[in-house]
């Protein structure tokens, strides 16, 4: 079973502050709280990859439909889908990786101890599990799909904080590169001997 990037009692803490905070607080400062918690567990994911001279990598997931069903069918809808995804992603994941859904259908995850071959694999399968999910609502059939962009963590001699914030950067591009591919496929973001940066895509829908 997935981890939150909280373990333990915490991380229900942090599930239930989430729900209340989403009421209670506008998109942005929802978005922004989200991010930092993100970078929080990334910082501690650098910080130990530092330490111990271990890889890992950061998935970003982004439901493709998100808009459209908020549009159509509404935010009870959108909830009930978070939990199920949710619970889909923790079974797909391993025990010691950790998962964070962040705003507007998109899920974080950190894979420590990951090489970049094996996360395409991961990522990959958690696309056609989204794709294959069964879920309706009123009644109604809604089909799924899932973009993912991929950043392999590898560089020790960063701080932590450089670290992070070049993770999730590089993850960003790669899930951008995966909606301009069309979507529902896999994109990871690598870096060419040159300096220059380019997108490595693998297993296309």
């Amino acid at each position: 079973m997935a981890q939150d990037s909280d373990r333990g009692p915490g991380a229900w803490w942090a599930f239930l502050r989430r729900r209340w905070v989403a009421r209670r607080d506008p998109p942005a400062r929802v978005a922004a709280a989200d991010e930092a918690q993100l970078m929080d567990g990334l910082k501690r994911e650098a910080a130990r990859a530092q330490r111990h001279r271990h890889d890992g990598v950061l998935m970003l997931l982004e439901l493709d439909p998100w808009t459209r069903l908020q549009q159509q069918h509404g935010e009870e809808c959108l909830q009930a889908l978070d939990e199920r995804l949710d619970q889909l992603m923790r079974q797909q994941l391993r025990g010691g990786d950790w998962l964070l859904p962040l705003p507007r259908g998109v899920w974080a995850a950190y894979l420590p101890c990951t090489d970049p071959l094996g996360a395409l694999d991961a990522a990959d399968r958690l696309r056609a599990r989204v794709a294959t999910l069964d879920y309706r609502w009123q009644g109604q059939s809604l089909p799924l799909s899932a973009s993912l962009g991929l950043a392999h963590w590898q560089d020790w001699r960063r701080e932590p904080q450089q670290g992070a914030d070049q993770l999730l950067q590089q993850a960003r591009q790669a899930l951008a590169m995966a909606r301009g591919a069309g979507c529902n496929c896999v994109r990871a973001y690598a870096a060419m001997p040159s300096g220059r940066n380019r997108y490595s895509g693998t297993r296309p829908a």
